[in-house]
């Protein structure tokens, strides 16, 4: 796999590194790998992202996202809500980066 480019530290990392963007050659997706040690070289994938049709008991609409795991060398538990929540904060960047830089696009399906 090819390691491109760094993601950029924010707020929520508070300037420590956690993944860089991999692609593996002739892959039509970039994929995602861990460096921190929790889940050190886990490398995955997003698959459909999108919002729960019904508010959460607290007035929000949680998202809903999938992912394909394709690299698990040391099997940590990438199954565990710990492991979703962890993702799903940096899903949480990535798209809020593309927010900010006009990227994101929606689809209804």
């Amino acid at each position: 796999m090819n390691m491109p480019n760094e993601n950029s530290p924010t707020d929520q990392t508070k300037n420590k590194l956690r993944y860089l963007f991999v692609q593996k050659d002739g892959a039509d997706y970039t994929a995602i790998k861990l460096i921190d040690d929790k889940y050190l070289n886990v490398v995955y994938k997003y698959g459909k992202v999108g919002f729960a049709s019904e508010e959460n008991e607290r007035g929000e609409l949680p998202m809903k996202f999938d992912y394909d795991i394709l690299k698990n060398p040391e099997n940590k538990d990438t199954e565990s809500q710990e492991f979703i929540d962890y993702i799903g904060d940096i899903l949480i960047e990535l798209l809020d980066k593309q927010l900010k830089e006009g990227k994101v696009e929606f689809k209804n399906d």
